[in-house]
């Protein structure tokens, strides 16, 4: 009986190791993934993306790496407040070597990056010689990267400038302004037509004067008036 019941326990110790030891072998992997994974920006656009950690149930205590950027310019890289830095990422030199202060079995943001679209097409972020590393022992090297549309700056087609209609210019009418006649020009005037009326009396009389009819009246005239002298002269002599 007793030796039936050692049999069982062994067994049984036997057996919770196989399955402990089958399901540590299962076990996922740690990754590093870059978010966010896809994005469409225009040439020239900035924003932002982050280094993001997947323990995937794992003790993670420190990850190191290189970030790889296509068709994007880096701006900047701030790693998280809550990381230990070994080696601090800049965008010249984007390797990075961080620690996790008394490790950690959840997923988190380890940094971010700033980036500027490059030329119209595709663009990308990744990282290379990826090793995650738990209690001594490395626990993954895998890594997703982010994929991005760039597309070209859109040029605005310029709008016609509409041809101003001309304003009918008004016609201006001049208004006539009544002469006001000051005193001494209605005296000069009165004087001017008093001797307009003379000389048209005189140049009246002129034509009277030298008349056909007028001139044999006066020679008339002239010889009733010699007649009438040299009679009066001879009556003086008779007597």
């Amino acid at each position: 009986m007793k030796n039936i019941k050692t049999k069982i326990i062994l067994s049984a110790i036997i057996f919770l190791s196989v399955v402990g030891f089958v399901g540590t072998a299962s076990a996922a992997e740690s990754s590093l993934y870059i978010s966010p994974a896809s994005i469409t920006k225009t040439a020239g656009n900035t924003f932002s993306a982050s280094l993001g950690l997947t323990a995937s149930g794992n003790k993670v205590c420190a990850v190191e790496g290189t970030l790889v950027f296509n068709n994007l310019t880096c701006q900047s890289i701030t790693v998280a407040s809550d990381i230990m830095v070994q080696s601090s990422p800049t965008c010249s030199n984007p390797h990075f070597l961080i620690g996790i202060p008394n490790c950690t079995t959840s997923d988190k943001t380890l940094l971010t990056v700033s980036v500027r679209a490059g030329s119209a097409g595709t663009a990308s972020i990744s990282a290379t010689g990826v090793d995650i590393i738990g209690e001594g022992v490395s626990i993954g090297s895998a890594s997703t990267g982010g994929k991005y549309t760039i597309n070209a700056v859109i040029t605005p087609t310029p709008k016609p400038t509409p041809t101003p209609t001309p304003t009918p210019t008004p016609t201006v009418t001049e208004t006539q302004t009544p002469e006001t006649t000051t005193p001494a020009e209605t005296e000069q005037t009165a004087g001017l037509m008093e001797a307009v009326g003379t000389k048209s009396f005189l140049a009246s009389l002129g034509d009277t004067l030298f008349s056909p009819t007028a001139i044999w009246i006066i020679i008339l005239i002239v010889i009733l008036g010699v007649g009438y002298t040299l009679y009066s002269k001879m009556r003086k002599k008779k007597r």
